[in-house]
């Protein structure tokens, strides 16, 4: 992860495309989910994890990260692969497919062959994931921010694929 948030932070800062290389780096960021000792600043045992953290990550991207702990949740690539070769044996040949919550954008990635001339849209709240698949994917039409900010058109999608974070959580208003 925090190679891949170099990498992203190298990229942006020179303002342009990442290389193959960098791409490789970036799929492998994994997000912070199940990472809580990383964020824990009295934890003997990740204070070096702890210290890059905060050095590498501006406050804002830092407290954003710190708050997906909890709610992110990785697809691995070989299930994200699995289901876009069941998208074929359904029959689906192409069109337009969105994958809210992407993350980094696996469902993209390994997305089969025949299905790679889609239209692809993407939606990642979590602005590290969102600009690093911005990367990855840049044929794509990613918006990082939260889903219910979006404005799609009725019936415009042909498939919507994703691993849509889960759990009990409790929201106050």
């Amino acid at each position: 992860n925090v190679e891949a948030v170099k990498v992203l932070k190298q990229v942006e800062a020179e303002r342009r495309h990442a290389t193959p290389e960098e791409q490789e780096i970036l799929a492998g960021y994994a997000g912070w989910g199940g990472t809580s000792q990383a964020f824990d600043e009295k934890n003997e045992s990740w204070q070096k994890e702890y210290a890059e953290l905060k050095t590498l990550l501006s406050p804002e991207e830092y407290r954003e990260a710190r708050a997906t702990v909890t709610p992110a949740f990785y697809t691995p690539p070989e299930v994200a692969a699995a289901i876009g070769e069941a998208l074929v044996q359904f029959g689906f040949a192409g069109g337009n497919v969105l994958e809210p919550s992407m993350g980094t954008g696996h469902f993209f990635g390994t997305m089969p062959g025949q299905l790679r001339g889609s239209r692809l849209f993407g939606v990642e709240k979590d602005n590290i994931s969102g600009r690093i698949a911005k990367l990855l994917y840049p044929q794509a039409d990613i918006q990082v921010k939260g889903f219910e900010e979006t404005d799609f058109s009725d019936n415009f999608f042909d498939v919507v694929v994703g691993n849509v974070p889960f759990g009990y959580f409790k929201f106050y208003v």
